[in-house]
Formats: structure tokens, sequence, C-alpha cells
């Protein structure tokens, strides 16, 4: 059972770490809601699949993100784009399951706000926001898919999320291509939201081993505090979006290695039918 507007209700969390974790991990936080739906949530959901909610054991302490596992090898990349973008269903089936992700509670319905518009004060910054967010770009996505598990209780110390875009012809490409441009020019990223809430986040490239066709990885530093490292995996058409948030956490870790690459054998195996 969920009760409303106490501090242990992710639904009362989700706004004031909306404004902590800001863009590079809204994404990741506003899984937190899912949780705990209103009436009114779910009757502004029918029609769309079912949230699963489940948890995967007692709620662990949280991993360390950024341990890389050398011996977990890169998988193959498709060589080339897909002719037909995966589906919706199709990613869904690929996501990483309960039992790939440390232990928690694992979500898969979309987070709300997932399609909300987050603006960068300046223009050429654009592209890095939309990356982050990719619902909210010019250039939609064909398909998504996405889960997560948030740690820790009553109150969650930590989340890791995998969120999945399959894109029309070239589109994947173009928009990672387009962020890591905007990135050499805006280590320190300013947004507002639809709600005219403002933010800061630092952001660094961070190196890692190649995977999939192309990789992105990134480090960020929210100004009013907490810490996240973000993997942008692009197979083929689809972008995979693997992302670790520690919301007290001061120093930005990437996900596990091993865990993205399980993510992105999953989504060159679904491509290849």
């Amino acid at each position: 059972m969920c009760s409303r507007n106490t501090p242990e209700d992710p639904f009362f969390i989700r706004k004031s770490l909306f404004r902590l974790s800001s863009v590079a991990v809204v994404g990741s936080v506003l899984f937190a809601a899912t949780a705990c739906g209103s009436a009114d949530d779910d009757k502004k959901d029918s029609g769309k699949p079912a949230a699963s909610t489940t948890t995967t054991g007692a709620p662990a302490a949280a991993p360390s993100p950024g341990a890389v596992a050398p011996s977990a090898p890169a998988p193959l990349s498709s060589s080339a784009p897909a002719a037909t973008p995966l589906t919706a269903a199709q990613l869904e089936k690929a996501v990483l399951a309960a039992s790939d992700l440390p232990q928690g509670m694992y979500v898969t319905r979309e987070p709300k706000g997932a399609r909300e518009r987050v603006t960068a004060t300046s223009p050429e910054c654009q592209p890095l926001t939309d990356l982050f967010l990719p619902r909210q770009g010019a250039t939609k996505p064909v398909g998504v898919a996405q889960a997560g598990v948030t740690i820790g209780a009553p109150m969650p110390s930590a989340m890791i999320t995998t969120e999945l875009f399959s894109y029309a012809g070239t589109d994947a490409e173009t928009i990672l291509g387009k962020a890591r441009t905007a990135l050499g020019k805006c280590g320190s990223l300013s947004t507002k939201d639809e709600e005219g809430e403002t933010s800061t986040v630092k952001h660094a490239e961070a190196a890692h081993p190649k995977l999939g066709d192309d990789t992105l990885a990134t480090v960020s530093t929210p100004a009013d505090g907490g810490a996240g490292g973000q993997i942008v995996v692009r197979v083929g058409s689809t972008l995979i979006v693997v992302r670790s948030v520690e919301f007290t956490g001061t120093t930005p870790e990437l996900p596990d290695t091993a865990l993205v690459t399980k993510q992105v054998e999953k989504i060159v195996t679904a491509a290849k039918g």
C-alpha cells in the first residue's frame, strides 16, 4: 500500500529529486513515481500497456556503478542500421529483466513526465538535452521501452535504468553525433522545464570501451546535488541509454560495463530477428 505525501512515498520524493538531479538523470528519477499511482493516474493511463512493478528481493546497498568488468566482451556491432526499426514490442522483449539488474524495485512503465519539454538555455546545447530525453527531441523514436530498479528503502538512495529507442533510417546516428558535438561546447548545461523550473548540470565525457556501432559515455553532476553517469550505445537504428544515479552522491560514476554489455547483446540479437 502506498501512502501519498509522505517522505517514504516515491511520488512525494519525485518532485524534489527531479529538481535535485535535473536533466541528466530526470528520466531515471521519474521511474520512482511509477511504483505508486493515483486513481487519476490509472484513468489517464487507460489504453496504455500496464505497468510492471516487481521487487526483486530485499533492497540492496547501492552497487558500484563505475566498476568495469574487463572480462565482459564487447558485443559485435550490427554493421549497418536496420532497414526496419525495432518495434516497441521487440524492444520490450529485449529490455533487461529484473534478474539482470541489482536487487530493488523493478519497474518498466514509462516515466511520468517523459514527454515533457526541457529546453537548454543555449540553443547549441539542445541536442545534448534531447539525447538524455529522447522522447522530447524533434526527431521522435518509433519504438520505446524502459526498465529500472530503485535501490534502498524506505528512501531510495540510488537508481539504475535502461532505456531503448528505435529510429527510422539513420536518425539514431544523427542524434548521437549532434549530442557529441554539443557536449564539447556544453560542459555546464542550464535548462528549463515546462513548469519554469531551472537547473544546471555539469557534464563531461568519460572514457569507455566501444560497444555496438558507437558509444558515448558521460558523467553528470547537478548543481543542487547528486551524481550520475550514463552510457549511450547505438546499435544500428537503436539507441540504448543505461544510467546510474546516486541521489546523494558526490562522485559521478558510470554504470557497470557488464550490465551495459548485456543490454547491447540483447538488442543485437533482436535486430537479427
